[in-house]
């Protein structure tokens, strides 16, 4: 998406619906791949903005939108309200002056507007990744670029898929952040497996991990890893027959 000028946003409680949406060059990821949030939740929000017009404010949410701490907990966190120009700590902040767990939330008319205390909020700051590690957590996915999170030690010049041609028959060293694998057996029954990455710059590139180079080199789930072994080409197309293999740390989330 990146790559055609698009820019994917987070689920948005005035734009985002079940399944992601596209608006012209501007996505909006669907509540659908919101881990924990519950399906009732979903479809009272998504109802009472149909019925009623979009949110104007977290308080108007509330009030309009019956759900529990831990769900709107997870909608702030996911930067849901961000329409209000406010932060998720600023927007915490003033869930819990709204909020009452033990107070049954519904729709409201308001008749009259009641002159509410205002609290002065103390300075917090945001790291610089925090809402990365929170996309991560809560959507299994960053909407930027993974290769950000790394480190600067490790952030090395490496060769780039679109240049694995160029290195046909040579070793290379490749930074891929992992996508999917398809596992195969052997004829001795051993294990084996092709895989797909994209590198730094969101282009993909496979590579092939024979039994004995899987055995000493395994891949651990999800992440950015340091690929080194053999460009072949197989009817012009390139991949690489990996030799070394290692997962990557990412920087320290600074929340914990």
């Amino acid at each position: 998406m990146q790559q055609l000028d698009a820019t994917v946003h987070p689920p948005c409680v005035n734009r985002s619906l079940k399944l992601t949406t596209i608006y012209g060059k501007e996505v909006y990821v669907g509540f659908v791949h919101l881990h924990q949030l519950e399906r009732q939740t979903m479809d009272r929000l998504l109802r009472e903005r149909e019925a009623r017009g979009p949110f104007c404010s977290l308080e108007d949410f509330i009030r309009r939108v019956l759900l529990s701490a831990e769900q709107l907990d997870l909608l702030i966190r996911i930067d849901a309200f961000r329409f209000t120009g406010q932060d998720k700590y600023a927007l915490m902040w003033e869930k819990n002056r709204l909020f009452h767990p033990r107070r049954k939330h519904h729709r409201t008319e308001e008749l009259f507007d009641d002159e509410r205390e205002v609290l002065a909020l103390p300075q917090l700051e945001a790291g610089p990744h925090d809402d990365a590690f929170d996309q991560i957590e809560l959507l299994g996915f960053s909407l930027g670029s993974p290769f950000e999170l790394l480190p600067p030690s490790v952030r090395e010049e490496t060769v780039l898929a679109s240049q694995l041609v160029a290195y046909a028959g040579k070793r290379v060293c490749l930074l891929g952040y992992f996508v999917t694998r398809k596992n195969i057996r052997t004829r001795g029954r051993k294990l084996m497996c092709f895989a797909t990455w994209y590198d730094r710059r969101g282009q993909h590139f496979d590579t092939t991990h024979f039994a004995q180079s899987l055995q000493r080199h395994p891949l651990r789930g999800k992440g950015i890893y340091r690929i080194v072994g053999k460009v072949v080409l197989d009817f012009g197309f390139p991949s690489v027959e990996v030799t070394e293999l290692e997962k990557l740390p990412l920087v320290r989330d600074e929340r914990y």
